[in-house]
């Protein structure tokens, strides 16, 4: 799986109101994402007491708003991740510009580093790589259909819209572990769509820099 850089899942998408989305985006707590310049609505998150972070759960934005994604991740997104990770909304204002990033440590660049994502509205087009040379490399537009990308490459997008984008993704624990079911769904995928492969590609020398440097803040309305 290592040679995925973007690849279509054979796997039903999710649909949520766009207007009560907004409407969770601002006016309910939220997360700030400095590094990637934009915030995530938490679904499946961790809270913290006194530095001790207690197992995952169901957020109240979750039961209350957004319930669907419970049944959703249980049929859909458990059978190829196992237990349920973190689970958040990125949520990126209308003309925003999101900043390059990797979406890991240093420590772990080598692993496979596929990330689950899938643009509940808004376009996957702009999505993009950095190429050897820096220069953007975009994503197709799938519209909806779910996605793995590699999160360990250099990456952003931009959303020059009058509308948010908003996408589901799948964060920690989570380490794409090739358990049967991800591996069947990965090669069922390749099959049946187009997808990017990373092999011939090359990192620009100075890639370091785009580790993320500042940590995930509360951000309170």
């Amino acid at each position: 799986m290592k040679d995925i850089l973007f690849l279509p899942l054979d796997i039903p998408y999710l649909t949520l109101d766009y207007d009560k989305l907004v409407s969770v985006a601002q006016t309910l707590d939220t997360i700030a994402d400095e590094y990637r310049n934009c915030e995530h609505i938490p679904i499946r998150w961790t809270k913290s007491v006194n530095n001790v972070y207690n197992k995952l759960e169901w957020t109240d934005i979750t039961h209350n708003e957004f319930p669907e994604i419970i049944e959703y991740a249980e049929q859909h997104l458990k059978p190829f991740v196992g237990e349920i990770p973190r689970i958040m909304i990125i949520t990126t204002p209308p003309n925003t510009e999101g900043f390059d990033h990797i979406d890991c440590s240093p420590k772990s660049f080598d692993d496979v580093q596929l990330k689950f994502r899938s643009v509940l509205h808004g376009k996957t087009s702009t999505l993009y790589f950095l190429n050897e040379q820096g220069e953007r490399e975009y994503a197709p537009e799938i519209g909806q259909q779910p996605f793995l990308m590699d999160g360990g490459w250099p990456h952003g997008l931009d959303n020059f819209t009058n509308k948010y984008k908003f996408t589901l993704a799948i964060g920690a624990p989570w380490a794409c572990e090739p358990i049967p079911e991800l591996v069947e769904l990965v090669a069922e995928s390749k099959l049946r769509y187009e997808w990017q492969d990373k092999s011939g590609m090359r990192l620009m020398p100075d890639y370091e820099k785009y580790f993320r440097k500042k940590p995930l803040k509360a951000l309170v309305k």
